[in-house]
């Protein structure tokens, strides 16, 4: 089954962030996330983005590197972070779905997280 609804792109924003809070690499992170009410806040606006990304939606209007920027300066991000961000994400997305748009979307995570490493490492 392939991806094809925002409640399918839902599924692989939850599965994923269970995997993220599991790592202790990446679980420092994303450690404001885990009060239920930020969490499903931040799940949504995930949603919003790949929504954006996969079915061109519109409706995520923010600048997505903002937030990782700062968090950056907080917290600094190392290359090891990236490819295991890009490596749970996937893992989420091929334990959920198969097809064309599950493709699109992985294919999607590793360019998104590719510049987003070039920027915010070289910075």
């Amino acid at each position: 089954m392939d991806i094809d609804s925002r409640g399918d792109l839902y599924k692989v924003v939850q599965l994923f962030y269970q995997k993220l809070f599991d790592d202790d690499n990446m679980k420092p992170f994303f450690i404001k996330f885990y009060q239920q009410e930020n969490l499903e806040k931040h799940l949504n606006v995930l949603v919003d983005f790949w929504d954006s990304v996969l079915f061109h939606s519109g409706v995520y209007t923010k600048n997505s590197m903002q937030p990782h920027v700062i968090k950056h300066k907080e917290t600094p991000f190392k290359k090891i972070h990236f490819e295991k961000w890009i490596l749970l994400f996937c893992s989420s997305i091929d334990e959920l779905f198969t097809g064309q748009n599950a493709e699109v979307i992985k294919n999607r995570a590793q360019s998104i997280a590719t510049v987003m490493q070039l920027k915010i490492l070289n910075s």
